[in-house]
């Protein structure tokens, strides 16, 4: 059986849609764990209309705590051999099921990726890994590269496109984070098994919309020790697998800086002066991995250009290019 959690706050106007998908799967026999988190809506209350509708639905209270504490409620009390992470506001292919499930078996791994639609401002992108089998005991150089390559393009940064197995998992989320623990939590995951296989196949759609887009400058400065604190767990995690991490963690890491710095284009709650005084921050925190990092490889022109700036301490030089940035980004959109 596969336990499907599903943390639910401030979702009733998505909730239906996401069980709904979920009830459509062509493999049957799983269970819904609706872990609701304290939410301030009728999220609640739609749980309960919904678990009477299907025996397979079971509602879990608690007080709100937080998504990572509501998916390790729905860990402990799943009674599935496998579990299955979903968020309340996304829903899921009536295949998914059924795609994570035969991978596992018939590859007898421990632990499945597979890809997604990233449905973003009404554009569909499909997000796919390469199929791929990954012997963690005896990994040949080119698995380590392709498994590697998975890292760089983010399919270890989300649960909700991956199917596990319970027995296996010896930590839950970390729930002293905000940002970034569901990478911790797969990571940690990742070292209890032996295979795991990779399809190329979408599971999830994932929806992201405006929200997100501009974070508060506490959440930004707050970022900066989390990102950093990514990093450094991410190399021990290369280095626990004896896969030579060619310093792309710290890539990642400066990513993270340039997307958060890109966003203060569209950040209407500072002024200029309180972006330029962020960006300066940023720069304090690139230069704490420039200082052990000289193969920092970019791919996307914007990204280099930014950082190739941030080296040369042109502060004012990279707003005016973020800003920029951010009004072309916008024109396109109006433009289609």
């Amino acid at each position: 059986m596969i336990s499907v959690i599903v943390p639910v706050y401030k979702s009733e106007k998505t909730l239906q849609r996401c069980v709904d998908s979920l009830l459509a799967q062509t493999y049957k026999d799983f269970e819904i764990l609706l872990v609701v988190d304290g939410p301030p809506d009728n999220s609640g209350v739609l749980c309960e209309k919904l678990a009477k509708t299907d025996s397979r639905i079971r509602v879990i209270n608690q007080e709100n705590q937080g998504v990572s504490k509501a998916r390790n409620r729905g860990i402990k009390e799943a009674r599935g051999e496998y579990i299955r992470f979903v968020d309340s506001d996304d829903y899921v292919d009536a295949d998914s099921n059924e795609i994570l499930l035969q991978a596992m078996q018939t590859t007898d791994a421990d632990f499945v990726i597979a890809g997604y639609h990233h449905l973003y401002f009404g554009r569909d992108i499909v997000k796919l890994p390469k199929t791929g089998c990954y012997e963690f005991v005896s990994m040949s150089d080119e698995d380590r590269r392709e498994f590697l390559d998975l890292y760089k393009k983010g399919f270890l940064n989300m649960p909700w496109n991956k199917l596990y197995k319970k027995e296996l998992i010896q930590e839950g989320f970390p729930t002293d984070l905000n940002l970034g623990e569901d990478l911790l939590f797969n990571q940690a995951y990742v070292l209890q098994c032996k295979k795991c296989v990779s399809v190329t196949a979408p599971v999830c759609n994932y929806i992201q919309d405006d929200r997100g887009t501009t974070l508060s400058t506490k959440k930004r400065m707050d970022k900066i020790p989390i990102a950093l604190r990514l990093y450094d767990e991410s190399t021990r995690f290369f280095q626990a697998l004896s896969i030579p991490d060619e310093d792309v963690p710290a890539t990642k890491a400066v990513m993270e800086f340039l997307d958060d710095i890109e966003g203060l284009a569209y950040d209407k709650k500072m002024d200029r002066q309180e972006k330029i005084e962020t960006i300066h921050v940023y720069e304090e925190a690139l230069k704490t991995l420039d200082a052990t990092h000289k193969r920092i490889s970019l791919e996307q022109l914007d990204y280099k250009i930014i950082y190739h700036f941030y080296k040369k301490n042109s502060t004012t030089v990279v707003h005016f290019l973020v800003m920029i940035r951010g009004f072309i980004v916008k024109l396109l959109k109006k433009r289609g």
